[in-house]
């Protein structure tokens, strides 16, 4: 047997031992030795001290750099399928069909999350919401995102979700409030608090739902399998819809692919890929990422929503395509209460 980094006074040590031999032989070289250690150790402890540590700008700079990187090499493998099933099934070839996780294997993503960041912009590494975000929207969908931002500048704003109307896939990613990622052997549940938004990810086998039987959903129809500890999935029949406030519009014929995996303990990331050819000139490509909740009492709770359960909530479009309320009936109940007392 072989001992990495052995001294040489060492592996006499052990093999005059094995010998038989006492251990004395070599103690005047053993001496030497530790002797050498300990001034290297010091010598070396006085340089890590006196060498300067990286400022932090400094470490910023080279993750942003490495980030920076990643993204336009993820840009560029979307940019190489035109379209999103050919993406998918290419990812599906590089895992050899991928393998079924079981009870045993499948990876832990339990608990309640939150989105990392980027508020509710689509992109969390882009512009802030009330930017124009950097994707690359055909000319009808550009004007259309133009003018949602305008109009967002100068107070006009209008959302279907004041409406209770779903918010579909892909916003379904950029959701706020709480979620729950339910993994077992056949089917992945993601569910997001906000509009009781849930989304089943098949990965027993199935295709998806033959196109003459298949129509805009609410939440798009969902297949994936699993490269390792990494979820694959591909996402389509989705009802069209916005992206967020003044962050661009998808069309029903918009189409996804996520690459799913926890990058640490408490973190799970998504690198999704969308395709719409009616709205995107190219792929747009963004890194989503979604933190566990620290939550030591089981405290948390994802409540059932419900936006029509309090009249309060009603909301309108106005003929300006602005958002108007109705009238607040608790306020004249408030002011009945305070006259009878």
């Amino acid at each position: 047997m072989t001992y990495q980094n052995e001294s040489c006074a060492a592996r006499k040590l052990r093999e005059t031992d094995k010998r038989g031999v006492p251990m004395s032989v070599c103690k005047s070289n053993v001496r030497k030795s530790m002797a050498l250690l300990v001034a290297a150790a010091l010598v070396s402890g006085f340089a890590s001290a006196q060498a300067p540590a990286p400022a932090p700008a400094q470490k910023d700079a080279t993750a942003g750099a490495a980030r920076a990187a990643e993204k336009a090499q993820m840009e560029a493998l979307g940019r190489k399928y035109k379209t999103a099933t050919e993406l998918f099934e290419a990812l599906r070839s590089q895992a050899h069909g991928g393998k079924p996780v079981t009870w045993q294997t499948m990876p832990d993503w339990n608990g309640v999350y939150s989105r990392t960041k980027g508020g509710t912009a689509f992109d969390p590494d882009g512009p802030p919401q009330g930017q124009t975000p950097l994707a690359k929207f055909t000319p009808e969908y550009k004007a259309m995102l133009a003018k949602s931002v305008t109009d967002r500048a100068h107070g006009i704003e209008w959302d279907p979700l004041a409406q209770c109307n779903s918010p579909t896939y892909p916003r379904w990613l950029d959701l706020p409030f709480m979620r729950e990622f339910i993994v077992t052997p056949g089917q992945t549940t993601m569910i997001a608090e906000a509009f009781n938004s849930i989304r089943r990810i098949y990965t027993d086998g199935r295709g998806h739902v033959p196109t003459d039987d298949a129509f805009p959903t609410e939440t798009g129809d969902s297949i994936g399998f699993w490269d390792g500890d990494r979820l694959i999935v591909h996402t389509n029949s989705s009802m069209a819809h916005m992206y967020e406030r003044a962050q661009g519009f998808y069309s029903d014929q918009v189409e996804g692919v996520e690459i799913w995996h926890k990058i640490n303990a408490n973190t799970l990331v998504a690198n999704v890929w969308i395709y719409d050819p009616p709205a995107l000139l190219e792929p747009w490509y963004t890194r989503q990422s979604y933190t566990k909740l620290v939550d030591p009492d089981k405290r948390l709770r994802i409540n059932n929503w419900s936006c029509k359960g309090n009249p309060n909530n009603d909301v309108y479009e106005t003929k300006e395509g602005g958002s108007q309320h109705g009238d607040f009936t608790f306020m004249k109940k408030d002011a009945a209460q305070e006259k009878s007392k």
